[in-house]
Order: structure tokens, then sequence, then C-alpha cells
């Protein structure tokens, strides 16, 4: 790689981590799952041979956007909340233009499933779901992807790392 090439590298990925360090936590829509990794935003979660490459929303304002506004899903993406304590929390489905999975998770084990969770139609309330019981977790994937996951499967969550 020619120098110019490299110090430019460098450069933007410096600006990356700046803007993560200053606030700028959110993930956009478009950012490449590699750049995910390298701010910390990314993760793992497996279950019966499955896996799913995933956005962590652990702040109030990653969690209050979630997917909403995405015209597409592929079928081993989606986005994991992360919350501090178990507890029961209520999603809906604003802005949201695709079908979804809501798998709730606490611990390591599947606590309940909402499958295919429907976006609003035009000019209605959005539908709302909650669990059961308490989750820690909750996973958010295209609906139908986790159609073998049951509740009381264990499920390995990988936080990625800086490197």
């Amino acid at each position: 790689m020619n120098k110019s090439l490299s110090t430019f590298v460098i450069v933007g990925v410096l600006l990356i981590a700046l803007a993560w360090a200053v606030g700028g936590h959110e993930i956009s829509d478009y950012t490449p799952y590699y750049f995910q990794r390298i701010l910390g935003k990314s993760a793992k979660v497996e279950n019966r041979g499955q896996v799913f490459k995933v956005e962590v929303a652990r702040s109030d304002r990653a969690k209050a956007k979630g997917l909403s506004n995405r015209k597409k899903l592929p079928r081993e993406k989606g986005m994991l909340f992360v919350f501090d304590k178990p507890g029961i929390y209520e999603f809906w489905m604003k802005d949201m233009l695709v079908p979804l999975d809501i798998v709730w998770i606490n611990g390591s084990k599947i606590v309940d499933i909402s499958r295919s969770v429907s976006p609003p139609a035009k000019n209605a309330e959005p539908p709302k779901v909650q669990p059961k019981s308490p989750v820690q977790y909750v996973l958010e994937v295209y609906a139908g992807a986790a159609s073998s996951w049951q509740i009381g499967d264990s499920v390995d969550i990988t936080f990625d790392k800086w490197f």
C-alpha cells in the first residue's frame, strides 16, 4: 500500500474513533460491519447453528431508533438491545418497514419470542410487544429468521472488542 493511501486510511479510522469518543455512538444504517467491530458496537448471537451479526444498541437514543426506517434487513443481521438490568421492556414498531422476530433473552436463555411482528399499517397505531418475564437482552431479526428457536434455548452472545 502506498504511503498516501495508508495515511488516508489511518486518518479515516482516527476520525471515526474521535466521533465515537465525543458522543457519536450511534451507528448509521450504512456503516460497514468491520467499522462497527472497530467501534465495539457489534456482536454475534448464536443458537441452533444460526449466527447473527448484529448491531448493539446500548444508549437510550440507539434503543429508541432501533431498526426503524430500514427498507431491508438481511436474514443474518439484526440488532441487540442491551439493558443494565433485567426488566419488562415494551417495544413498538414505530417507523418500521420490515416485519421482525423479537427474541427476549435473560442471561443466556430465551424467555419469550414475539414472532412475525408486522410493521404498522399506514396511519395506524404501531404494534407494541413485551416479554412475559424480565429480560436483559432483546434481539430483533427479520421475521422468520428465528423460526427454529424455542423458549428455553441457550443463546451465545459474543460482543466484539476493539481489535
